[in-house]
């Protein structure tokens, strides 16, 4: 048996379905995008923009809920005649994974071109650089920083949750695991402030992040909301981007461990 091949055709057959609803939406949200009517240019930037960022947290939470149905599946007997084969416990979470993992990335490239032509929409003058940035730079640091390590965490979650299960009360220790996530993650995005930008921030956007922040000022009707625009691009701090990568590495080994020592 062709291990990888047969579970990535497993994969495509069980999510698949997910995958081209969650691509297919980007249809609908480019036409939210265009109906968006406000007389103010900046309003309109602001409204748009405010919908992408809609638009990525569903698809974080759809992309979340397809790999979470791991435990389901094999409760199922989906992966009863697999179990029995050589294919590893790290080979099962890596292929469902990387699936979701490449579906999110067809999906947040995708935001990325309605961003993009957003900003065209605006006037905002864009040169062959900022597009790639917009199309590739941006969706690659958001997954990097926040999808990647939710899937990674949600399939150990899944996959810590129906290995200890005691008597079919599997709920007991994933619920405790999901309500600890909220302190882990405070003391993760504190980690990560205290040493962000001891690395030289990536500049993105170039010039049109200084008109981003123009037209965020000009959307503000509290005077005292004030952006400096001392520098003419918005950075990001590289370090987010390399823990949470790091992270997503450990937890994915975690949830392949797992799998190994009670499923294989």
């Amino acid at each position: 048996m062709r291990a990888f091949r047969c579970l990535v055709w497993l994969e495509f057959r069980r999510s698949g379905v997910w995958a081209a609803a969650l691509l297919g939406s980007l249809a609908f949200w480019a036409w939210g995008l265009f109906q968006v009517r406000a007389v103010d240019v900046a309003q309109q930037l602001g409204i748009r923009l405010l919908l992408l960022g809609i638009a990525g947290a569903i698809g974080a939470l759809v992309l979340a809920l397809m790999v979470g149905r791991l435990r389901g599946d094999t409760r199922a007997g989906l992966f009863q005649m697999l179990l029995m084969t050589p294919p590893t416990g790290y080979v099962h979470v890596g292929t469902r994974y990387a699936f979701a993992a490449a579906t999110a990335a067809l999906y947040y490239m995708g935001l990325g071109g309605l961003a993009w032509w957003t900003l065209r929409l605006s006037g905002l003058p864009l040169d062959a650089g900022t597009v790639a940035q917009l199309a590739l730079g941006l969706p690659f640091y958001a997954l990097g920083v926040s999808v990647i390590p939710l899937l990674a965490w949600t399939l150990l979650l899944v996959t810590f949750q129906s290995a200890y299960r005691v008597s079919g009360t599997g709920w007991i220790p994933g619920t405790v695991m999901a309500l600890g996530t909220p302190f882990a993650l405070r003391w993760l995005v504190n980690g990560i402030e205290r040493v962000a930008y001891a690395l030289p921030g990536w500049p993105v956007l170039g010039s049109v992040g200084a008109d981003l922040i123009e037209a965020a000022q000009g959307i503000a009707e509290d005077p005292a909301v004030s952006v400096s625009l001392e520098h003419p691009a918005l950075v990001l701090p590289q370090e987010p981007l390399w823990i949470m990568l790091a992270l997503a590495v450990v937890l994915l080994l975690a949830a392949g461990r797992i799998w190994q020592e009670v499923e294989a």
